[in-house]
């Protein structure tokens, strides 16, 4: 199933209204919103992420943590919704959260019920959050979602603030050697060319090649630039336009040494993660797979799990489908089945997210460990090459001018 995000117009009263809607495919979710007697004005897919973006401003997972927790303290308190929210919404330093806040209260005033009042006036808020507060309506344990909702955002903003934070020092590193490099081709070489060149020296082999590296990034030097920032937003429209090429790129992606284990255990545990915490709110699993779904940052693997949804209604078991893919690691399948076959599916989901966060966290660690002195050395290798280049004529030229006295 697909999100779609749209805005339309009602025929009868010609009020303008803003939902979403899920279906399988664009056409269907037109004729859903049809059947509602509603022209449509703009209708577009929703991306699958876990980060809540609300208008042009992206809101943190920590910000949205911080909110489920006040919401599970404030209901503990046995407030009546509507002023519960309102309360939370006061509290809340998050401009946008605190718009939706708003108009979430003034729905619920008016009959709609909180889970509808969410998706209304926050089309993109997360999958897991509005079908969770909806679940939560539901079975009357509303204070309860909220604070496994809090448990939940906390958790996933604590593991990308710690991958974030690793990858600064390289990513810092790797920026400056290449401005280095490039400043020393555009600037250093150049200079030592006419030197050489007002010596008369005949050049060795990797002087020349040297040479003409840094002629060729000095003549085009904005064409070069001009093409790299065009592959990447070419390549960045292609994974946004293009779904077949999307699903190759990210399955691709999968295999790549280190970095796709990595990819494929995060994928992992957002499966299990976002599956335990829904079936702790009482969603049925075919349900609970569909949320999934679009948590799983992957692509190809968000594919994957979105394909055994018909499979699962249909009687086959979650393990044994989830297994069929090929996408996920065998041990996630065999534990799925454990929890099936002992009746302890969401506490062993639990189990499975809890392993494969400390495994990601323990190869992204190793993955950067490894990283810094292979930084070092090619870096040094550059700069020996770069020096041996710019010195070896003057070897040269010290040597004729020590033979000639």
């Amino acid at each position: 199933m697909k999100t779609f995000k749209y805005t339309a117009r009602h025929i009868d009263t010609d009020d303008v209204i803003e939902g979403v809607v899920q279906a399988n495919t664009r056409d269907e979710a037109i004729a859903q919103i049809r059947d509602g007697s509603q022209v449509i004005s703009s209708l577009e897919e929703v991306s699958a992420s876990t980060d809540v973006t609300l208008g042009s401003r992206r809101v943190k997972q920590k910000s949205l943590a911080i909110m489920c927790n006040q919401f599970a303290i404030v209901l503990r308190s046995g407030l009546p919704i509507v002023r519960a929210i309102e309360l939370v919404a006061e509290q809340t330093d998050d401009k946008s959260l605190r718009r939706v806040l708003d108009g979430v209260a003034q729905d619920v005033a008016s009959g709609l019920s909180l889970g509808d009042s969410f998706e209304r006036n926050g089309p993109n808020l997360p999958v897991t959050f509005v079908q969770t507060v909806r679940a939560g309506e539901a079975s009357g344990g509303l204070d309860i979602v909220f604070e496994r909702l809090a448990a939940y955002y906390r958790k996933t903003a604590e593991s990308q603030g710690k991958v974030r934070s690793a990858m600064i020092y390289p990513a810092f590193v790797l920026g400056v050697a290449a401005v280095v490099i490039v400043l020393i081709m555009v600037l250093a070489v150049p200079t030592f060319k006419s030197t050489f060149e007002s010596m008369g020296a005949e050049l060795p082999i990797p002087t020349r090649l040297l040479i003409g590296f840094s002629d060729f990034m000095t003549h085009n030097f904005f064409v070069l630039l001009i093409v790299v920032i065009a592959l990447v937003v070419g390549f960045r429209l292609l994974l946004h336009y293009n779904e077949d090429f999307h699903l190759a790129a990210s399955r691709l992606a999968t295999r790549i040494p280190v970095i796709g284990k990595i990819i494929v255990m995060n994928a992992s545990g957002q499966y299990a993660s976002t599956m335990s915490i829904m079936m702790a709110a009482g969603l049925p699993v075919v349900e609970a797979v569909d949320v999934a779904a679009k948590t799983i940052s992957n692509f190809y693997m968000s594919r994957s799990l979105e394909g055994i949804e018909a499979e699962v209604e249909s009687g086959r078991t979650l393990s044994a489908s989830i297994e069929k893919t090929g996408a996920f690691p065998h041990l996630v399948s065999e534990m799925t089945g454990v929890g099936e076959e002992t009746g302890t599916l969401e506490s062993t989901l639990k189990v499975i997210s809890e392993y494969y966060d400390n495994e990601v966290e323990t190869l992204t660690a190793r993955a950067l460990s490894l990283l810094e002195p292979a930084m070092i050395i090619i870096l040094a290798i550059i700069v020996g090459v770069i020096l041996l280049a710019v010195y070896l004529p003057m070897f040269s030229i010290y040597g004729n001018f020590n033979a000639g006295a």
